[in-house]
Parts: structure tokens; sequence; C-alpha cells
């Protein structure tokens, strides 16, 4: 067997923004890595629908809401 072949393995605390915390072995320098979301908080996981309400979804949203409104006015 080759000397030095697999890349040195260590212990990685992965933190999400949701606060969820775990430890995995990874080949990464880092002790430490900061994530957005992770299986605790993703709505894939969890089941959870959201709309995150942003940029050309907020304009379709208030366009939605004008019309809405003109129709009750009637």
């Amino acid at each position: 067997m080759k000397k030095d072949l697999h890349p040195t393995t260590q212990k990685v605390k992965f933190i999400c923004s949701c606060g969820a915390e775990f430890a995995v072995g990874s080949s990464i320098k880092d002790e430490e890595v900061r994530m957005e979301v992770c299986s605790k908080c993703h709505p894939f996981y969890t089941g959870e629908k959201r709309i995150l309400k942003t940029g050309a979804v907020d304009k379709f949203y208030a366009r939605q809401k004008k019309m809405e409104e003109m129709a009750n006015k009637k």
C-alpha cells in the first residue's frame, strides 16, 4: 500500500443558521463551518411550505393583489 495516499481527516463542527450543530469527519482544514440551511430547517426535509417573497416574486404578488382589489371594487 502506498503511504500518504489518502488525505488526513479530522472532526469538523458544522453550525447552521437555525442553531443546529453536528460534527462530521472531513478532510477540510477548518475546525468550524457555518452554513445557511441543514436537514433540520430546510423545507424539503421538514415538509414545511415557505414562500420567500423577493424581487420578481414580490412584484407578482403586488400585481395579483392589485388585480383582486380592482375586481372587488366593481
